[in-house]
């Protein structure tokens, strides 16, 4: 492998179109089962406007008429189709203003640049240019992909909101883009994408959860810290791990019976996962200090029997052996 192609496959594919938005929940009553995007019925409504005006024209043509100036019905029935979804589509975007006017987020500043420093950390650290070498790049390259991967982390937005306008937000994004959003704790949504407007994207979009007060304990309100870690990481490094040094290599043994190879086993999921496990390891373990191995495996194992892990790791555990999970471990980006 070259080391100068990384300059290229990787800059070039960095801002590639996607949403990530967890799947598999059931959309509100308030949307259909089948959500039409707005813009693409707008394309097709103009193609028939086309196709249908060109057609009459040949068929005139070949009768030896001269050009039609009366409507086509199904023209004029095409050409206000337009209208309504243009409509549509400013409607959507003036409630998705109104919606993002309920931003919180100055509340959790402070947690939420936390995490940012964290992730700046590991892709300014030594450790993260070991890993990246192993993938066959120069220093060059790692020192492009270091302040790609520090610029995407400190111009991500988070976004947080109340429960009840998370949950219209989850509505008016499954209608502009006709993704289903489940009810995820947070999402993160790309800068490149061209089915949103600019404020809904290279955003994470959090979920304000609050804790009824109970006797003299009072109400809590708080964003839920693994969620961030994990959306923070496909923001980090959008666009890195779909570049060829990183996706073209990626063919991991799962286990036989590992339950979602599908998603789970996306080379991005992964990777997150893995800094999930790591932070589940806490003080008892860091990774730019030493090497992931049997006595880590132990205290995972210890702390499953207990009940302690979370999600992200117990997929890792679900879907890889021991050794496999070791290998990525110590050489995946980890971000």
């Amino acid at each position: 492998m070259e080391n100068q192609g990384i300059k290229q496959n990787t800059i070039e594919s960095l801002n590639q179109d996607k949403l990530e938005i967890i799947e598999s929940t059931p959309s509100p009553d308030k949307i259909e089962k089948e959500i039409e995007i707005i813009s693409n019925k707008k394309n097709q409504q103009e193609d028939n406007i086309l196709s249908t005006m060109n057609g009459v024209e040949e068929i005139r043509k070949t009768l030896g008429l001269g050009p039609n100036n009366d409507s086509i019905p199904s023209v004029e029935i095409n050409k206000n189709n337009i209208v309504k979804l243009k409509d549509k589509r400013r409607e959507l975007e003036y409630k998705l203003s109104e919606i993002l006017k309920h931003d919180v987020s100055e509340k959790y500043k402070n947690f939420i640049d936390q995490v940012k420093d964290s992730k700046i950390d590991w892709a300014s650290s030594e450790e993260l240019a070991r890993r990246l070498k192993l993938k066959g790049l120069g220093d060059e390259d790692i020192l492009q992909v270091k302040e790609w991967l520090i610029n995407n982390t400190r111009d991500i937005k988070t976004v947080v909101l109340p429960i009840n306008k998370y949950n219209e937000l989850s509505i008016v994004l499954s209608e502009m883009t006709g993704e289903k959003i489940g009810e995820a704790e947070g999402f993160y949504s790309q800068g490149g994408r061209k089915d949103l407007p600019e404020e809904g994207k290279n955003t994470i979009f959090m979920k304000e959860k609050t804790i009824p007060s109970i006797g003299n304990i009072p109400e809590k309100k708080f964003i839920d810290e693994k969620t961030l870690s994990h959306e923070f990481g496909h923001a980090t490094q959008d666009g890195l791990l779909e570049t060829e040094q990183f996706s073209g290599e990626w063919n991991p043994k799962f286990k036989e019976d590992a339950p979602d190879k599908e998603y789970v086993g996306q080379i991005v999921e992964t990777d997150t996962r893995l800094r999930s496990m790591f932070n589940n390891l806490g003080n008892t373990f860091d990774p730019k200090k030493e090497v992931f191995g049997k006595k880590q495996l132990e205290i995972l194992r210890q702390k499953q029997s207990d009940n302690l892990l979370d999600k992200d790791t117990k997929d890792l555990l679900d879907h890889y052996d021991d050794i496999e999970l070791v290998k990525m471990a110590n050489r995946m980006p980890a971000i």
